[in-house]
């Protein structure tokens, strides 16, 4: 049967986001409108912050915390918020639900992408050999769709392996106690597992786009798109920053999220973000991911992803 994520009403989305409201401040400018924007820690304001593109804003920003990228995406459905960022993956699984959002922005990873890990006594040796598997994963995440990917790679079915469809945290849990054989997941997730002893286990690489995505609300890019178009600009400059200031970048981040140092410095030795053009071919590695969730029953009916992405802002 096919999955589509729950949809959240304005009221209840709201509720979610009450009490991690804030706002930047302009330093005495005179501002003019608010453009709300949903975060993840680790996110948009510490590049922003970083590279000093949150002084001087001639509008006012009004920032939500999220835990991760589907409340975001539910968000940005409900008109809550305007703009925020998460994973490519799951913007084409909320998308198959005719979410009103187009992603405007991107930012490319380069190294190591979604992993599959087991606990260091498992006698599962490869990504070949994960049939009749239970692995947990986020549901629609790039993680699931790696997984997705890698039986395609191997020449299984998709019903090869059963799913535990799990948040990271309780991901994380399920393979610690055995409730799954494998966990499939991303950094710095992956990095904090196999210091508790968890590996990842080897095989083909590569085979799903790692973006993540900068979105913006249909009516926001209509009615705020100077706003929009600034706070692009600003975080492309963010992204910059980052790449060219790991260490400065590693310690905002432990400021911000609480990880260790040594977790963060793993996580971006093995993997580096850049921002990127949301063009052709971007456009065309997402239609894949589309037809592969179609094929696999993740979405029950054809996209046409083009519709999907704003290429007018880059």
């Amino acid at each position: 049967m096919p999955i589509t994520p729950r949809l959240l009403t304005r009221r209840s989305t709201l509720s979610l986001m009450a009490g991690a409201v804030t706002a930047a401040c302009t330093s005495g400018a005179t501002r003019s409108g608010k453009l709300f924007v949903g975060d993840q820690r680790g996110g948009s304001r510490v590049v922003l912050q970083g590279a000093d593109r949150l002084a001087n804003v001639p509008y006012e920003i009004i920032w939500s915390q999220f835990p991760n990228a589907a409340p975001l995406l539910e968000a940005l459905n409900a008109g809550a918020i305007d703009s925020g960022i998460g994973g490519d993956s799951a913007f084409i699984f909320a998308a198959g639900t005719d979410a009103k959002i187009k992603a405007i922005g991107a930012q490319a990873t380069r190294g190591m992408g979604p992993v599959v890990l087991v606990r260091r006594d498992s006698r599962i040796g490869s990504l070949a050999d994960l049939a009749g598997r239970k692995i947990a994963t986020p549901r629609g995440s790039i993680s699931h769709n790696h997984v997705l990917a890698v039986l395609e790679a191997y020449g299984r079915p998709y019903d090869a392996v059963s799913f535990a469809f799990l948040s990271p945290s309780d991901g994380r849990a399920a393979l610690q106690s055995g409730a799954v054989d494998a966990w499939a997941i991303w950094d710095p997730n992956a990095a904090m597992a196999e210091q508790e002893g968890a590996r990842i286990l080897p095989g083909k690489k590569d085979l799903v786009p790692g973006y993540g995505l900068m979105f913006g609300r249909e009516g926001a890019i209509h009615d705020k798109r100077s706003l929009l178009q600034d706070y692009h600009d600003r975080l492309y400059a963010g992204w910059e920053w980052a790449t060219r200031n790991r260490e400065d970048y590693i310690e905002l981040m432990h400021k911000d999220t609480g990880l260790a140092r040594d977790i963060l410095r793993i996580t971006h030795g093995r993997a580096d973000r850049f921002p990127a053009k949301v063009d052709a071919t971007l456009i065309a590695q997402e239609q894949e991911t589309a037809d592969r969730y179609l094929r696999a029953g993740v979405i029950n009916r054809k996209l046409d992803v083009a519709g999907l992405f704003d290429t007018s802002f880059s």
